[in-house]
């Protein structure tokens, strides 16, 4: 049996409607991928939305709420699986955590939310919809309502998040954001990809890969970590 208990105030109402969102979810899941990875994700992400008191399971649809240009890139929003998440975190060191999270496509925040329960400080996500940007629920990180492509990369981030918000085009034009970034300011910067699909751009631009799993075929995630001195060629 499925079961659920959503963090807050709820009534017999919104559990009928939480249950149903995780029921729908599993079978999106497995439809998409199969059964057994369906329930294994499921069973996580309701033991993660009460972990971390949130309320981001599921897939959205952006449609007309972002630009032509932007569904370029992505037209759905779908959050990272906890799995994933979590054990990408579990690569981060002390250190790491004293710089600044960035977490590039937050979506509802299910990562800025993680990183925060990690020990981070310094927490900003960056999304280009601004339905996503105000259904983050408020915490001690901030989110930036830009396309990650053309922003200025703070200075002090030390560790970047990605679940594939963008198509190659838009990867190479956000790693360049990240050289200038450390030329302006040269720093180590470990990035935690899950499901690597343009893992090739950062490679390329000098990270090197320093940890990797894989887990049910499906559910896989790569750490990179730049180097110390990196300067622009």
């Amino acid at each position: 049996m499925l079961t659920c208990n959503y963090p807050g105030p709820f009534g017999p109402g919104f559990l009928y409607l939480a249950r149903m969102r995780y029921l729908w979810y599993f079978f999106y899941l497995a439809w998409h991928w199969d059964i057994g990875m369906a329930w294994f994700v499921i069973q996580r992400e309701i033991a993660g939305e009460r972990k971390y008191g949130i309320r981001t399971i599921g897939t959205h649809y952006l449609g007309d709420a972002i630009s032509a240009d932007a569904k370029a890139q992505a037209t759905q929003y779908e959050p990272v699986n906890y799995y994933s998440a979590e054990t990408l975190m579990d690569h981060v060191t002390g250190p790491e955590k004293q710089t600044r999270f960035l977490d590039v496509g937050c979506g509802k925040g299910r990562m800025l939310a993680v990183a925060e329960a990690y020990g981070f400080k310094r927490i900003t996500g960056v999304e280009f919809s601004p339905e996503l940007c105000a259904a983050v629920k408020p915490g001690n990180y901030t989110v930036a309502c830009v396309d990650a492509r053309k922003m200025d990369i703070p200075d002090d981030t030390g560790v970047i998040f990605l679940f594939n918000p963008f198509n190659e085009a838009a990867m190479e034009e956000f790693v360049e954001r990240v050289k200038e970034s450390l030329v302006r300011k040269p720093r180590p910067v470990k990035v935690l990809y899950a499901n690597p699909q343009h893992q090739n751009i950062w490679e390329n631009a000098g990270w090197r890969e320093t940890a990797a799993f894989e887990k049910m075929r499906f559910l896989k995630g790569r750490c990179w970590k730049g180097n110390d001195n990196y300067r622009l060629p």
